[in-house]
């Protein structure tokens, strides 16, 4: 299956103009998008869509509710013009044992909802002048679905964007030099997202306190030093005692 740019673009174009018609947007497809790495000047959009999707070795079809959809939006002010780039995140078959990333296929429904939503992020982001922020269009499975989510088969889990929870929202450009290093997949022009690890926070106070009770060392009060002149004194005492008697 293959997304229809067109449509895309068409009903883009439509929803665009109807709230800003003297603007100019374009919208294309950029399978090399990366989570948290927009160009300068940049912003990210995330959402998530209901999708169909077709196997291209054995013709097995599925449903899933958590098509993940990357979007990198910029505009000029000067200019008047804006460009979004829109990366849509792919599945595997379950049954075959080297199936690819299918590309899914949106309804009209579906397809207007994403761009509805996506000219929403577009109005509050760059045209804020009297807008309030509204609330996305929530996600409405076309069939019923049964069991969870297959993350060992969906591109954007295998990358680390997915995130089950995660809401769309815009970032600022990542400086970790990560967000330019692009592995080779099984997808062409996928660029692999590596969130850095921080270190458990517990873990690191136990071993902020094992090193402190090792440099410090057991603290009663004996010092040696201390120890051997008590006792010098009192033997000089005692010597002292029978030399008088």
């Amino acid at each position: 299956m293959t997304i229809d740019i067109w449509t895309w673009e068409q009903t883009f174009q439509e929803l665009i103009q109807e709230a800003k018609p003297w603007a100019t947007w374009t919208l294309k497809l950029d399978g090399n998008l990366q989570l948290d790495c927009p160009a300068q000047g940049w912003k990210q959009y995330q959402q998530r869509a209901f999708g169909w999707f077709r196997c291209s070795s054995c013709q097995r079809s599925w449903a899933s509710a958590q098509v993940k959809i990357l979007c990198h939006t910029c505009w000029n002010h000067w200019t008047s013009q804006g460009q979004v780039h829109v990366r849509v995140f792919g599945q595997r078959c379950q049954k075959c044992t080297w199936s690819q990333y299918e590309i899914p296929e949106f309804s009209s429904d579906s397809t207007t909802r994403i761009l509805s939503n996506l000219v929403q992020h577009i109005l509050e982001k760059y045209y804020r002048n009297g807008m309030r922020k509204s609330s996305e269009m929530p996600v409405i499975p076309e069939v019923p679905l049964d069991g969870s989510h297959d993350t060992a088969n969906c591109e954007a889990c295998t990358l680390g964007v997915c995130g089950q929870g995660l809401k769309s929202y815009m970032t600022k450009p990542s400086k970790s030099p990560l967000c330019h290093v692009n592995i080779r997949s099984s997808s062409p022009g996928v660029g692999v997202y590596i969130p850095n690890q921080a270190k458990n926070p517990l873990a690191g106070a136990k071993e902020a306190k094992g090193s402190q009770y090792e440099k410090s060392g057991p603290s009663d009060g004996s010092d040696p030093s201390v120890i051997f002149v008590i006792i010098l004194l009192f033997v000089f005492i005692v010597v002292k005692c029978f030399t008088s008697e």
